[in-house]
């Protein structure tokens, strides 16, 4: 009996251990804001579990909590905290997204706990058989050495590390467009869900569009968000009109329609937030091919891929245009003043630019352009050598660029290296 007790004792111990997590769970706290779009389209804060083939695997839903699935699969919404400590690539078990992956193990509740089988008795051991005494083998002389061995010589294999990309999430997404066509803009941004009469919306929050059911909106599908600014013109080449530029806004999902309008969630807000009067487009997951690397770089590079052209514009001038959101343009305290927006723009490293090459010249996503400008002799100021004149058309290179997005007429591209800052009529060459 007393030994019975123990493993019953043992047993219970066993079981209330097997349960109690490892993971101390987070305050639900804001909505998580680093979202990425997962491989098979869909937008989390989680990452997509390992081995899910090994697994039942529940695929979240909208309104799906933890605790729910718990109840449903486990017959206990007590044990959500078992679930998540199965499914280590869910970051905050208050926050989980449609088309999640959950990962389903059986749990053993202590009510169901069963103490350990005893173990089998062990089989008798046979008699051992009497058995002839074999004989004695001869010990024969160790070989001899080979000669001329190489002294031993210690291998280190170390696994080449995959870099990391050059072009973020942020750069495919949220960098803007140029397109010779218009597009249509019967589907937009009418207003903010807001309480107050707000009208600017960004992340996680909630705006009307002017389409509902009537018009094939339904619950679930996503849109790019987008604002038309202006005109982009070139004037140091041709095409003089290189289309009309868009601006990259916000990812919205569509969460309740109505026949004629429909109401959407903030997935990503990019470098402005979303203003009524913004029109939508589906939104498209796309691939990217990573250049080559590594791409050595000095001032004096040069390329042969035959294709030239310049920088007309920065993203961060396009800002200053398109939107809704009136101002005076007037600087409180001064007389007769009035604000311009920046004409050009100066661009770093991360920076977006727009180039004018595009489709018509062949340019596809991932090329790599070197930026040049020509030297300068500051004849004015110092009393040079007539030989500086072989230096008026010599160049310098001074940045490089990566083309993430193709117009017909203009690409937008990553400044990836910049040893000045670029600025509009750099010309640039392509790798």
């Amino acid at each position: 009996m007393r030994v019975i007790a123990a493993l019953l004792v043992t047993s219970s111990l066993w079981a209330q251990s097997a349960q109690v997590p490892t993971k101390t769970g987070p305050q639900q706290g804001p909505p998580p804001k680093n979202l990425t779009v997962r491989p098979d389209g869909h937008v989390s804060a989680n990452l997509d579990p390992e081995n899910p083939d090994q697994f039942e695997v529940h695929v979240v839903v909208k309104g799906d909590t933890l605790s729910g699935i718990a109840r449903d699969v486990l017959k206990n919404p007590s044990l959500w905290p078992q679930l998540w400590e199965q499914n280590e690539h869910i970051i905050n078990p208050h926050w989980i997204y449609p088309n999640d992956k959950i990962l389903i193990k059986p749990v053993v509740p202590i009510s169901e706990a069963k103490p350990p089988e005893p173990e089998p008795e062990p089989e008798p051991v046979p008699e051992p058989v009497a058995q002839e005494t074999p004989a004695r083998p001869v010990q024969l002389p160790p070989p001899s050495p080979p000669m001329n061995l190489a002294p031993p010589q210690t291998l280190f294999i170390v696994d080449e590390q995959k870099p990391v990309s050059q072009i973020k999430y942020e750069d495919l997404y949220c960098s803007g467009s140029v397109r010779t066509a218009d597009l249509r803009e019967d589907l937009k941004i009418i207003a903010k869900l807001d309480k107050d009469g707000a009208i600017l919306a960004t992340d996680a929050e909630y705006v009307y569009l002017s389409q509902g059911a009537e018009n094939g909106i339904a619950a679930g599908n996503m849109y790019q968000v987008v604002r038309p600014t202006r005109k982009i013109s070139n004037p140091g080449g041709s095409p003089k009109d290189l289309g009309m530029h868009y601006l990259d806004v916000a990812q919205i999902r569509v969460v309740l329609t109505q026949p004629d309008y429909s109401l959407a969630r903030v997935i990503h807000s990019c470098a402005d937030a979303v203003d009524p009067g913004d029109i939508l487009m589906p939104f498209v997951p796309l691939t990217f091919p990573d250049p080559p690397r590594p791409r050595p770089f000095n001032p004096l590079a040069t390329t042969s891929g035959g294709v030239t052209g310049s920088i007309v514009t920065s993203k961060d001038v396009m800002l200053s245009f398109g939107s809704t959101f009136r101002v005076t343009g007037k600087i409180p305290g001064v007389r007769d003043s009035h604000l311009t927006p920046l004409n050009r723009g100066i661009s770093g490293e991360g920076a977006i630019v727009y180039i004018d090459l595009g489709q018509e010249k062949g340019v596809k996503p991932g090329d790599v352009f070197i930026v040049y400008r020509h030297v300068r002799r500051e004849a004015s100021l110092y009393n040079l050598p007539s030989e500086a004149k072989k230096l008026d058309n010599t160049r310098t290179a001074i940045g490089e660029l990566v083309v993430v997005k193709v117009g017909e007429r203009a690409s937008t591209a990553v400044v990836t290296y910049a040893a000045d800052g670029l600025v509009f009529g750099d010309s640039i060459e392509r790798r």
